[in-house]
């Protein structure tokens, strides 16, 4: 439903246990792959609902699932991965922004599937990798993203994205297109956050975690 906030988790790579529980936390909706609901399981978190074709799971893992209220979304389809396959199940919730957990990480090719998957869904997504944030931010709307006075970012579109407007950043943008490429690499917050909104199309922000720096964890 609108408002709701929705946390997926993937088989990669996850953030540190306290960034993950604090996004548990808050989240109205917990998402597992298959792939991911045994590690679920083992660091006490509990999905509502695993989804995806359950090839990544063992069948007295799932009954004791079930048995215990969790709910199993079997979709055999090949032709989407089983991140794919939760994220149209969280837009056709009515839920419009998620974090996803795991996206990253281990195989490349996983990864880069995953990534995919989320330039080519309409809702807002955070990937919250180990470093890095990955933000798919939904045209139309007007984004404010915290990143941190002097933070490098970057700004990809996937594919192409029109009516480009970016303030509080070195190299601003307004009214600008942008196609599939590098001519968003390496740009600068020269404020605590950045102002992003386009119409058209499909963007992607790329910066470090926050509270992460060169020499790790910063204020915990």
């Amino acid at each position: 439903m609108p408002g709701q906030t929705c946390v997926v988790f993937s088989a990669g790579e996850w953030a540190e246990d306290d960034v993950v529980m604090a996004l548990v936390e808050r989240a109205d909706v917990v998402l597992a792959c298959d792939g991911a609901l045994v590690k679920c399981l083992n660091r006490g978190i509990r999905p509502q609902t695993v989804i995806g074709d359950m090839d990544s799971v063992e069948p007295e893992v799932l009954e004791s699932f079930r048995a215990n209220g969790g709910l199993v979304d079997l979709q055999t389809s090949q032709e989407t991965n089983d991140l794919e396959k939760a994220l149209a199940w969280v837009e056709k919730s009515g839920i419009q922004v998620c974090t996803i957990v795991g996206a990253t990480g281990g195989d490349p090719q996983h990864e880069w599937a995953n990534l995919m998957a989320c330039a080519g869904s309409n809702l807002d997504i955070n990937c919250e990798g180990l470093s890095h944030v990955y933000r798919f931010v939904k045209s139309g709307e007007g984004h404010s993203i915290e990143l941190g006075l002097g933070t490098e970012f970057s700004l990809f579109a996937m594919p192409a994205a029109h009516e480009i407007h970016l303030s509080g950043a070195q190299f601003e943008l307004k009214g600008s297109s942008m196609t599939f490429g590098s001519q968003g690499v390496h740009n600068v917050a020269t404020s605590a956050g950045v102002n992003l909104s386009f119409m058209h199309g499909r963007l992607m922000v790329l910066y470090p975690r926050p509270l992460l720096t060169s020499e790790g964890r910063t204020g915990a």
